[in-house]
């Protein structure tokens, strides 16, 4: 099964840099040969199933993905849709006074029916009306097809796209009449509702936007208040992770249930078949309900899949090792979006997991402060050459930084925050206080952290760009560092971090003289050409 699911993924991921997908019928051929090589049960046969298997699958939704799209006669025509609001609605206010509300709406129906055929979009709404998810809406909108920027070091929009299966983005049309329909979307979008209104709580609570934003973020996922500003003072410590509901935080949630659940066992002495499971069980309902909060990310839909498997294996009496629970997790993540792969949440969380397995294998018989040095050492080290391939960098201090605030975000404000959530739909008084300790923790940290960072200067980010192989190799070398060895295996080390940490040859445009540029404007701002050398950009 091992082999299976191996073949599977990496046939998964590589059918997501296909330049071109074959036609369907191919899957089919894939398909016969995933059942084929099941006839000699051997890793081989094993693997080669599984590689069909996924071949198969990113065929098949690829396929649907693009077929799903807005067609090109729609383009910009004037269509009406009716859906249902299925995300938290993004507000961005303008600098003429104005506010941009930006969801996620599932549709239920397009007119005219010629333009039929996308299932998601995601539109930009103007107008006044308070838009909430769960809501059912008729939209006169002009939509096109998703398209996005994909610029080395910054977010993928285009990638994003194809995970989310967004078949179209667009505008509802101000001159047009939107009309609010009675009832209510799916239970999924009900329950993006429920987020809405703690992540509105919050904001209005008497605290500054910054710390508002952050505590949004950790406990319904709401990233909208976290601006550029906010994301790259986290960037710069190695934090960035912190303001994700990421697999950490599920853990940490999940170790608090356990305990609940322990403490339930201890106190009550419950008998049957089952009372021994109590405190796993506990511990996978509440990080479920966690998960929950946060929309079921990907980091979240992994750390589930592999507390699960602990849990689950443990009611069956039998024990489930780390790494193969991680490549459960991977293959159900997959499985279910063959495309998440494309995005750097994927990478992330299965590498960062995979990076605390490898180290945690050479620390038996450590003590506890050297595991935790020598820990987020290693992970700092790992996060060079993958934050040069997707953030164009890495910190150089993010060890100190993660020592001190991973504890204090796991182990102080989350369960703050969480108490704040709990009492606020319960309605218990109790809630003011847990705000005001989270508030304080936070606005002392951020301080501290923009203090250090207005004096430091640039040296606390290592500026880095990397090719694919280039990171490749640094993981490796990074992976090498940890094993016992001599001045051999450590020049090694060295040898596969060059490429990634000696500066590159300049490209064309910095090995020519610089020349003064000019430019010059055509209308009203909707085209700039700039001209400098022989190069031009327009």
């Amino acid at each position: 099964m091992q082999s299976w699911m191996i073949g599977m993924v990496c046939a998964v991921v590589w059918t997501g840099w296909w330049p071109v997908l074959p036609p369907w019928p191919v899957a089919l051929l894939f398909a016969g040969l995933a059942l084929a090589a099941l006839a000699r049960p051997c890793a081989l046969s094993g693997f080669a199933s599984g590689a069909a298997c996924g071949c198969a699958l990113g065929i098949v939704q690829g396929t649907v993905l693009l077929q799903s799209r807005l067609p090109e006669h729609c383009v910009r025509e004037p269509l009406t849709v009716v859906g249902t609001v299925a995300s938290l609605p993004g507000h961005r206010r303008w600098l003429g006074g104005g506010d941009r509300q930006r969801f996620e709406f599932a549709v239920q129906e397009i007119l005219p029916g010629r333009c039929a055929g996308p299932r998601k979009l995601v539109l930009s709404y103007y107008g006044s009306e308070h838009i909430h998810a769960g809501q059912r809406w008729r939209f006169p909108v002009k939509l096109k097809r998703p398209w996005g920027f994909a610029n080395p070091g910054s977010f993928n929009m285009q990638a994003w796209f194809a995970q989310a299966g967004i078949d179209g983005v667009g505008s509802i049309v101000a001159s047009g009449t939107s009309v609010l329909l009675p009832g209510a979307g799916a239970g999924s979008a009900r329950h993006h509702r429920l987020r809405q209104s703690i992540s509105e709580h919050i904001a209005g609570l008497p605290m500054p936007a910054d710390v508002s934003s952050i505590l949004r973020a950790l406990t319904v996922a709401d990233k909208d208040g976290i601006d550029s500003r906010l994301w790259q003072l986290f960037q710069q410590f190695g934090l960035n992770h912190l303001l994700v509901i990421s697999g950490l935080h599920v853990a940490m949630v999940a170790g608090i249930g356990y305990l609940l659940g322990g403490a339930y066992l201890r106190v009550l002495s419950p008998s049957g078949p089952l009372a021994g499971a109590i405190p796993g069980l506990a511990a996978l309902l509440v990080a479920i309900l966690y998960g929950a909060m946060a929309g079921f990310s990907l980091p979240t839909q992994r750390a589930l899949c592999m507390l699960g498997c602990f849990v689950l294996a443990a009611l069956a009496g039998r024990k489930s090792g780390a790494a193969n629970s991680l490549l459960l997790a991977a293959a159900t993540v997959l499985f279910l979006n063959p495309l998440a792969a494309l995005g750097s949440g994927f990478w992330l969380s299965f590498s960062a997991v995979a990076a605390l397995l490898w180290v945690g294998c050479w620390q038996r018989g450590s003590g506890a402060i050297l595991r935790a040095l020598t820990t987020q050492g290693f992970m700092t080290l790992v996060m060079l050459p993958l934050g040069a391939l997707f953030f164009g960098g890495g910190s150089l201090v993010a060890v100190l930084a993660n020592l001190v605030m991973i504890p204090l975000v796991g182990l102080v404000i989350v369960p703050l925050a969480l108490l704040g959530v709990l009492c606020f739909l319960a309605g218990w008084p109790l809630e003011a206080q847990f705000w005001q300790v989270a508030d304080w923790l936070l606005e002392g940290f951020l301080a501290l952290a923009r203090a250090v960072s207005d004096h430091a200067g640039e040296w606390i980010f290592l500026q880095l760009n990397a090719t694919p192989a280039e990171v490749v190799l640094g993981l490796l070398a990074v992976a090498l560092l940890v094993l016992p060895g001599g001045i051999v295996p450590r020049l090694l080390v060295l040898v596969l971090l060059a490429p990634l940490l000696l500066p590159g040859q300049p490209d064309d445009a910095a090995a020519t003289p610089r020349h003064p540029g000019h430019g010059a404007g055509c209308g009203a701002g909707t085209a700039v050409l700039v001209r400098a050398g022989k190069r031009a950009l327009l």
